[in-house]
């Protein structure tokens, strides 16, 4: 996944869930608002981590699968309602039409291969089953590559745009935006990345971003921390 060793998700696997936005209750409310129903008898997370949102889906709609990279993360998963498999997105292990919901929650832009994620959950997904999905998108189209820039970890956070051309082969599209505002720069940062020179990097290029962004993200600087409204993309499609 993008070049990311073991070792990183070991790391981020000790801190993930006290990353801010993770375990957000309004956000997977959101998320999870987007389903035309709560009925659902065969589901997976493409991407489980260390199952913050797979402990709801579970209490709410029911038991799951759920498949991610990284053995550390599957590690933290412990809930009698989920099944956490190691596996990669590209290559998922089961059968055609096997899923009658597949959701993914901020994964894309760690995916070498974004297309053929996709396809591969098309065809792990049953007839008339849904795709839901959401991801941290720059605040406009318009600024992706100052957007990448900002996060500085060699990745591309897809834009609207990308993500509906993702979406070319589902039907019954809709989509919503979720504004995470006032979130800590320096609890993502604590929580993400252990080398305190990139941490200083990341702060810096925050202070050094374009008025335009700084708009967009409502952005607010203190002594000890910057606060930016970070927007998520949601989109919800049927097979």
């Amino acid at each position: 996944m993008k070049g990311y060793s073991e070792d990183y998700w070991a790391k981020r696997a000790v801190q993930y869930n006290k990353t801010s936005w993770v375990k957000n209750e309004d956000f997977i409310d959101a998320f999870l608002g987007m389903l035309p129903s709560k009925s659902f008898k065969s589901i997976l997370e493409v991407g489980i981590g260390t199952g913050a949102v797979a402990n709801k889906v579970s209490e709410r709609i029911g038991p799951l699968t759920g498949i991610d990279i990284s053995q550390e993360m599957i590690d933290k998963i412990n809930h009698p309602g989920i099944t956490p498999i190691v596996a990669n997105a590209h290559d998922l292990p089961f059968e055609d039409s096997s899923f009658e919901l597949i959701y993914m929650r901020n994964v894309i832009h760690y995916i070498d291969d974004p297309s053929l994620a996709i396809s591969e959950i098309y065809r792990c997904l049953k007839p008339n089953g849904y795709f839901l999905f959401s991801q941290v998108v720059p605040p406009d189209d318009s600024i992706s590559e100052e957007y990448d820039w900002l996060i500085g970890r060699n990745i591309h956070y897809p834009t609207k745009g990308e993500i509906t051309e993702l979406f070319s082969t589902f039907s019954n599209l809709r989509n919503e935006s979720f504004i995470l505002e006032n979130q800590s720069i320096m609890n993502w940062l604590n929580n993400t990345c252990s080398d305190e020179s990139q941490k200083q990097k990341a702060i810096e290029r925050h202070k050094n971003t374009s008025d335009v962004y700084k708009q967009l993200a409502n952005f607010i600087e203190n002594d000890n921390d910057i606060m930016v409204n970070i927007k998520h993309f949601m989109m919800v499609g049927k097979k």
